[in-house]
């Protein structure tokens, strides 16, 4: 989850509880205060009555009329009971519906404490009154009808206000955390667009006092102190490799001035021999270096030409036979669409010859029967080249990846090199927009795959 949803998520749910909290607060305030102002409307009633009662009744246990007991006002399903202690019924305004009061709650009643409860919606008040010689208990029961449907009115409009309220809160706490961050998104872009060809290009910031100015003023100090050690480094990798090329190639040479000598023993022409394959391999590595050295420089040539891929083969298939007689190369083409052949890539020819000839080499070497089969694939989007080879399928300690530098398989431990080729291979395609895999089609198969953008 991206910073700028975590705080708009966060910020949400914080305002979404508080706002429910707010809501059910208003919602149970108001629900207590009908329900005392209602209560005090019963207890109103109750009070009434007991004045008609003591007022037309005094020191009398006659039945109570109805005419006798009359209030000022009249509330929504209205019942009145008057019972004295003995439960005695002395009157009541509903025979098919009578108030019904247990013992436990006469038991619990005192004049000082009336009681109250709420069954599905009918509230009922009991009342004790101490008269001047007896006591009786006034039970009022009603519906606070108007009361009820606020309260019912204002249930919904808290819930489409809560409702509503979220929808929106949502809404523009996103737009909030996208705005509020929408400088650290142009840092990111700023920091992707960022290679090693434009490492001295700082990230242009407003020098503003927040957290992300001082974060792109910290950035731009690493990347000038990673420009400084990586042209020092490239200087170094560059200036050794073409200074080395000079003595490698003068032993290179008197080594084979040696071997044409008759006169030279044949134990020693093998040492020989055998010293002119190290010094060979020794200046393919640097070579391989200088090439690398040269390719993270970055700067696109603009000597880019159209180039013909068969006859790259060719040319570096004719240099290898020279080296190992025994080469033996099978080239085909598949043209698997209804274009017409096209053989041309647009490259660097110098580059694209290394990057087919150490394709070969590592064919070669690493093949059973040093055949190489060799497939040029045109398809819709793609110029493909297929290298394929029959020989032991390599594996990598630690799972490191087959074309980083140095890195060398299980088929290689008695074959010479320097785990620099495949790198090569890669950078030079990646400098050319192209790319390429490895896979294992069959048992004791290896194919590599170069792809080239039509």
């Amino acid at each position: 989850m991206t910073l700028k949803n975590r705080f708009a998520l966060l910020f949400s749910l914080f305002f979404t509880l508080f706002f429910a909290i707010v809501l059910l607060i208003v919602y149970t305030l108001f629900s207590d205060y009908r329900q005392g102002d209602f209560y005090s409307r019963l207890i109103n009633k109750a009070d009434q009555i007991s004045f008609e009662i003591n007022k037309h009744y005094k020191n009398s246990n006659d039945l109570i009329k109805d005419e006798d007991v009359q209030t000022t006002y009249k509330l929504v399903n209205e019942r009145i009971a008057v019972i004295d202690l003995n439960r005695k019924k002395l009157f009541q305004t509903s025979r098919t519906n009578p108030i019904k009061v247990s013992i436990k709650q006469l038991k619990s009643l005192n004049q000082n404490n009336p009681i109250y409860y709420s069954k599905n919606k009918i509230e009922t008040v009991i009342k004790l009154f101490n008269q001047e010689n007896q006591k009786i208990i006034v039970i009022v029961s009603a519906e606070d009808l108007y009361g009820n449907a606020k309260i019912d009115y204002l249930k919904i409009l808290f819930y489409w206000t809560f409702s509503i309220g979220l929808i929106l809160l949502w809404f523009f706490s996103y737009q909030l955390s996208r705005r509020a961050l929408l400088p650290m998104d142009r840092l990111r872009e700023k920091v992707q667009e960022i290679t090693f060809q434009n490492l001295n290009n700082p990230i242009q910031f407003e020098n503003k006092k927040d957290e992300i100015s001082a974060l792109a003023k910290a950035f731009n100090h690493m990347l000038e102190r990673i420009d400084k050690a990586y042209k020092r480094q490239r200087e170094f990798t560059g200036n050794a490799s073409h200074e080395l090329r000079t003595p490698i190639a003068r032993i290179g040479t008197q080594l084979e001035n040696l071997l044409q000598e008759k006169q030279v023993d044949e134990n020693l022409k093998n040492s020989l021999k055998s010293v002119h394959e190290d010094v060979y391999h020794l200046s393919d590595v640097v070579t391989s270096l200088l090439i690398l050295s040269r390719l993270d420089e970055g700067v696109k040539s603009d000597n880019f030409k159209l180039v013909r891929i068969d006859e790259i083969i060719f040319d570096v298939t004719d240099k290898l036979v020279k080296i190992w007689p025994d080469f033996k190369l099978q080239f085909e083409i598949e043209n698997k669409t209804t274009d017409e052949l096209i053989l041309d890539v647009n490259g660097d020819e110098t580059l694209l010859k290394i990057a087919i000839t150490n394709l070969l080499k590592n064919a070669y070497t690493y093949s059973n029967n040093h055949q190489v089969k060799v497939t040029y694939v045109l398809t819709e989007n793609t110029q493909n080249i297929q290298v394929l080879n029959t020989g032991e399928v390599p594996t990598f300690k630690d799972n490191s990846p087959m074309f980083q530098a140095f890195s060398r398989g299980t088929n290689s431990y008695d074959k010479p090199g320097s785990g620099l080729g495949l790198r090569i291979i890669q950078r030079i395609l990646s400098y050319h927009n192209a790319n390429i895999s490895f896979s294992n089609p069959a048992e004791n198969t290896n194919l590599f795959e170069v792809k080239f953008n039509r």
